[in-house]
C-alpha cells in the first residue's frame, strides 16, 4: 500500500506543467533584480514594467571596456524565454547586448549587423542558476546601446497547492501501513 501510495505521488507531481512568469511579475519583477555597472554609466528603465524594461549600456568616456548588468536568481529550473529590440549610435561591435548565465556572456547580437536588431533568446536555469541582461561596452565613447525585453517568461516555483494531492497519498499510505503492522503485532501476541 505504500508503494501505491509512493506512486500516486510521484505520478502528481510529474504530471504538474511546469510554472511560468509571463513578463516582469512574481519572482521576476524588477525589483528582484540587481543593477550592476563594472566600469560603466548604465541604467535600467523599468517604467514599461510589467510588460518590458530596457537596459542602457556604458558610455562614460573612459576609453576603456566594461559592462552593465541586471540580473536576479533564478527562483526554479526550466526555461527562460524572452524577446529583444536593440539600437545603438555607435555599432553594435562596440555594445554587443546578450545575456549572462551564471557570470558568462552569451551575445545575441551580431557585430556585423545593423545598428537596429531584434530577436528572441531561450536557454534553460537551474535553482539558483544567477541570470539576466547584459549590454557590455568595448570602448566607453561615441554612445551607448540599449536594449528593450519583452515576452518575458521564467520558472516559478510549483505553489504548494499542486503538491497537496500527492502528499496526502504518502500520509494514506503511511497511516495504512502503520495500521497493518499493529494488526500484525496484535495477531502475533494472539
Amino acid at each position: 500500500m505504500a508503494a501505491a501510495g509512493l506512486a500516486i505521488g510521484t505520478l502528481n507531481l510529474t504530471l504538474a506543467e511546469p510554472v511560468h512568469a509571463f513578463d516582469f511579475t512574481g519572482s521576476y519583477t524588477p525589483a528582484n533584480f540587481t543593477l550592476t555597472n563594472e566600469n560603466a554609466d548604465g541604467f535600467v528603465d523599468t517604467s514599461g514594467a510589467p510588460a518590458s524594461i530596457s537596459i542602457t549600456g556604458g558610455d562614460n568616456g573612459s576609453f576603456f571596456s566594461g559592462s552593465t548588468k541586471f540580473l536576479t536568481t533564478a527562483a526554479a529550473a526550466g526555461l527562460v524565454s524572452f524577446n529583444w529590440n536593440y539600437s545603438t549610435l555607435d555599432g553594435p561591435f562596440f555594445d554587443p547586448f546578450g545575456f549572462s548565465l551564471n557570470g558568462t556572456f552569451t551575445q545575441l547580437t551580431d557585430n556585423n549587423g545593423g545598428q537596429l536588431q531584434s530577436g528572441t533568446a531561450l536557454f534553460n536555469v537551474l535553482l539558483g542558476d544567477v541570470f539576466g541582461f547584459e549590454v557590455q561596452t568595448v570602448d566607453n565613447i561615441i554612445g551607448s546601446a540599449t536594449a528593450t525585453i519583452s515576452n518575458f517568461s521564467a520558472p516559478e516555483p510549483i505553489p504548494t497547492p499542486a503538491l497537496l494531492p500527492g502528499l496526502i497519498g504518502l500520509g494514506v499510505a503511511a497511516l495504512r501501513k502503520r495500521k497493518g503492522e499493529a494488526l500484525a503485532e496484535v495477531s502475533e501476541e494472539a
